[in-house]
């Protein structure tokens, strides 16, 4: 898992009518998801035969395809849907998707040293059994400085996203369409049309048929089309301009079996446009709602590489931490866990730029939290346009991943590590006994 909501390999991302891919595991992994798909396979038969209920059938099936995936993820630590269906995953089927994320980064790095393994296993002593130090000595042999308090992402997503956020809704409210009502209150990209379902919705959000939208389309000179549901890494965004409006529009509307969003695309700021010109570089912004007030916990900066459109790390983004001032940090993490100061085509240094309007965008995060009650913990995908007003362009409200934001900024909760902690493990059958 990485940091753009939990990063799976991009040959897993692309869901839809795909036929289904051959396991990369060893063949007594093969075996046994074979076994388990022919276990499930004869139990639905079986309830087929003998029911007539077909809600029944429907519910028995998603089921058992939540089974049959934990089961996968568990033997092989691969995935092959986006992140919506992240949240119907056990926590062991989590632990082993991370960790074969993390593990192979760890080749040849040394151990820590007994002193700081000690400091690990004190920090966590009140919480964890047994404290693994495999998450500590990744994100210090990618910055080169040791904190007790980095918070696992391994126990961010068994323990801590699973308390602060409603992963079962998350399912259903993790949808791109539903954006412009959850979120009226403010700015998103300028919205062309939707399709929800099986209808057709214009930019006011009125019914239309395909046809009649399609000719307001096609007087467009730019047009941005993106999944709705189940999107990841920048996988599912098509990006559309003077005559392939015309001639594309069907055949990437159709290649989008789910829910999508048809937008103007955003114009960046000029400060923004000089770091990455080809893509929306955009602030990946983690904020904490309590009882009193949104607190800021992270922000860093997405910046996209080469000639990729979109700045995920899936695409060669780059990973980099922002100053309270607005001014970048020293080092960029890539989606392979490299570190760097520079851009490795502009060559400008990270700790020489900095973010315009900053406030403008935890100002918007500030203003569109609160009325998440039930996602406690978001992370944000947040636009800087031309005029210097923040746009909201994906709210991830779970799962959002930590490993990319630690590298470049440190602990998640900085000094507050402890406090959310103990929240999280002393009032889990009270869960708005803030400490706040």
């Amino acid at each position: 898992m990485k940091s753009g909501g939990m990063q799976i390999s991009p040959a897993f991302l692309h869901s839809g009518n795909r036929p289904e891919q051959p396991s990369k595991g060893s063949s007594l992994e093969r075996v046994v998801i074979v076994l388990a798909e022919k276990i499930l396979y004869i139990k639905n038969d079986m309830f087929r035969k003998n029911s007539s209920f077909d809600m029944e059938k429907e519910r028995l099936s998603a089921m058992n395809n939540i089974l049959l995936e934990n089961i996968r993820c568990i033997i092989t630590g691969s995935y092959r849907e986006g992140k919506t269906d992240l949240n119907t995953l056990s926590n062991p089927a989590l632990i082993r998707v991370d960790r074969r994320t993390v593990t192979p980064s760890l080749k040849g790095v040394p151990k820590l040293p007994e002193r700081q393994k000690r400091a690990v296993r004190r920090f966590y002593r009140p919480y964890v059994r047994r404290m693994t130090d495999r998450y500590h000595r990744y994100y210090t042999s990618k910055n080169g400085v040791f904190r007790p308090d980095y918070l696992p992402e391994e126990l961010y997503v068994t323990q801590v996203d699973r308390y602060f956020s409603d992963r079962q809704e998350a399912r259903f409210l993790d949808n791109k369409c539903y954006y412009y009502r959850l979120f009226s209150n403010v700015k998103q990209p300028e919205l062309i049309g939707m399709r929800i379902g099986g209808s057709w919705l214009d930019g006011r959000l009125l019914p239309v048929s395909y046809a009649h939208l399609k000719k307001r389309m096609q007087k467009e000179q730019e047009l941005v089309i993106k999944r709705a549901v189940n999107s990841q890494g920048g996988y599912g965004v098509h990006f559309l301009s003077g005559s392939e409006v015309k001639r594309k529009l069907d055949e990437r509307i159709r290649t989008i079996p789910c829910d999508l969003v048809i937008q103007r695309p955003v114009r960046q700021h000029p400060d923004l446009a000089r770091l990455h010109p080809e893509s929306v570089n955009t602030l990946r912004i983690v904020s904490l709602l309590t009882q009193e007030k949104v607190k800021i916990y992270a922000v860093c900066l997405k910046i996209g590489v080469g000639k990729e459109r979109v700045d995920n790390g899936c695409h060669g983004g780059i990973y980099c931490g922002v100053r309270p001032d607005g001014r970048l940090r020293k080092l960029g993490v890539t989606d392979d866990g490299r570190t760097v100061e520079r851009h490795p085509q502009l060559g400008y240094r990270f700790e020489e730029q900095r973010v315009p309007c900053l406030k403008s965008a935890l100002t918007l995060v500030r203003r569109a939290h609160p009325f998440m009650g039930r996602f406690r913990l978001i992370s944000w995908d947040i636009a800087i346009d031309e005029k210097g007003e923040a746009v909201l362009i994906e709210a991830n409200l779970s799962l959002g991943g930590i490993n990319d934001v630690q590298i470049c900024s440190g602990p998640l909760f900085g000094r507050d590590t402890k406090k959310v902690l103990d929240e999280v493990f002393r009032n889990r059958r009270r869960k708005w006994n803030i400490w706040f």
